[in-house]
């Protein structure tokens, strides 16, 4: 059976909104992905870790509640798990703190064994993170030698930029393994410079050759490929918080993938018809979240959607 594993951290997120919390739940960009997909029904695996506290124990529970397997989530005794605050501003976009995982000795991930056809979906500070660093190396070798499909969004932060020569060769080796990279147009601003989708492909082509999915907020999405180059509006609205947008975004597009059964040596070719099929997906659930504090896609729209409801 074809599986989904998302690799990131897990944090709790605190939400605050006029300098006051508002909304408390498990986060991290991978997990809230891994929930969406859970709720959908897709068999889905969060590879990760997070301390065996009060905070642990919440998140733990929270994603077996909601379908994810989580045999590949290594628990800390004697350590404090990853915090998130987020402060919104006056249009609801978040600014972020993170307070660390703290711990003695080295963090371990307890990566899988990889089979043919599955699905590999990483990104943010876990896929640069130099103490993880060779043991993600393999496991993306591995994923590549058994033809697994792999989505990367470096979702990179403006308070990373500072550390940007020290983590630029992670980068560009994470899309040397990618057949997707999914990025937004601050992150190919801020690690490149680019001001443009097709800027933003030319510097991935000098690195690999994957599929482009550029998203720039209201002003909609551009996919890009060897036989497309394409935008798609988006819906406006007025978000109640844009915290997990970005990260269900990226799990509509999995799940399309998913469901239409792509494999890896299709994915570089896909036509038209077909990414307007797929690019519904992500739209539609990014949508869902930002007009809630939650940061995955709803249990009611989840439900619809199982049901094989048309969006």
């Amino acid at each position: 059976m074809r599986r989904v594993y998302t690799v990131g951290e897990t944090v709790y997120d605190i939400i605050f909104k006029n300098n006051v919390p508002v909304e408390g739940k498990p986060g991290g960009a991978l997990l809230n992905s891994a929930v969406t997909l859970g709720r959908l029904g897709v068999p889905v695996c969060m590879v990760g870790d997070y301390a065996d506290d009060q905070i642990g124990r919440i998140i733990d529970q929270f994603l077996k509640d909601n379908g994810v397997d989580i045999q590949h989530v290594t628990r800390y005794d004697n350590a404090r798990s990853r915090l998130a605050l987020a402060f919104l501003d006056e249009n609801n976009n978040a600014e972020y703190s993170f307070y660390k995982i703290r711990k003695q000795g080295k963090l371990h991930v307890n990566f899988p064994e990889i089979e043919k056809g599955d699905i590999v979906l990483f990104g943010s500070f876990y896929g640069i993170k130099p103490e993880i660093r060779e043991d993600l190396r393999s496991f993306l070798l591995k994923a590549r030698e058994k033809e697994a499909l792999v989505v990367y969004d470096p979702n990179f932060r403006e308070a990373h930029k500072r550390d940007l020569p020290e983590l630029m060769p992670f980068i560009r080796e994470n899309v040397s393994f990618a057949d997707v990279v999914k990025g937004s147009d601050e992150d190919f601003r801020y690690i490149w410079g680019c001001q443009t989708p097709e800027q933003a492909y030319e510097r991935l082509l000098e690195i690999g050759s994957p599929t482009l999915v550029y998203t720039a907020n209201r002003k909609g999405v551009n996919v890009i490929n060897r036989k497309l180059n394409k935008h798609y509006d988006v819906p406006q609205i007025s978000p109640v918080s844009t915290v997990g947008a970005g990260d269900t975004f990226n799990a509509g597009i999995v799940y399309g993938l998913y469901r239409h059964e792509i494999a890896k040596a299709q994915v570089q070719d896909l036509d038209e018809a077909i990414w307007d099929d797929l690019v519904v997906f992500p739209i539609c659930f990014s949508k869902d979240v930002c007009l809630s504090y939650e940061n995955y896609v709803s249990v009611g729209l989840a439900k619809t959607i199982s049901l094989g409801s048309v969006l």
